[in-house]
């Protein structure tokens, strides 16, 4: 899968891209409002499998969402991720998620790279909504939604077991 801005491509993980995006991760500012810590090469090797892996069973259950590499073009750097996923508190919908390398904030990369994902899940995917989970202090998040013209909905008090993040 590819989608391209004019300044960013945005691709499937392939594992040899594990060194640039370690690089991409090694700020503990990205993690945040996540439930990990800041991961070494062997973390991320792992994750991307288990991006690679996720893509597949999406693809058998009927989902083609995805989780995607976000590289500036001109440098080939990987410099976060952005995706669709099935939302973890209720499974039915859909989620758009995103992170990026704080090197890199505040030139509008995640805004163009979320906006072009939401597009592809209301264009390609046809999805009739697309959902966004964030803890409710994580304001650089929440700008982001705004400029791609998702509203509040609710805050979620109450969620599955296993998806406890989402509180």
């Amino acid at each position: 899968m590819l989608i391209k801005t004019k300044r960013l491509k945005l691709t499937n993980f392939q594992t040899d891209f594990a060194e640039e995006f370690t690089k991409a991760l090694n700020d503990p500012r990205i993690f945040l409002y996540l439930p990990e810590s800041v991961p070494d090469l062997n973390d991320i090797e792992r994750l991307i499998q288990w991006f690679i892996e996720r893509d597949k069973k999406n693809v058998q259950n009927g989902f083609t969402g995805t989780n995607l590499a976000i590289t500036v073009t001109a440098t080939k750097s990987i410099i976060g991720w952005c995706g669709i996923q099935p939302f973890d508190p209720i499974q039915d919908k859909k989620e758009i998620f995103f992170g990026l390398s704080p090197d890199y904030l505040n030139k509008c990369y995640m805004t163009d790279s979320a906006g072009e994902v939401l597009r592809y899940g209301f264009e390609v995917l046809n999805l009739k909504e697309i959902v966004a989970g964030v803890k409710t202090k994580n304001s650089a998040s929440i700008a982001v939604l705004k400029k791609i013209c998702l509203v509040f909905q609710n805050t979620i008090k109450k969620v599955p077991k296993g998806s406890e993040f989402y509180l």
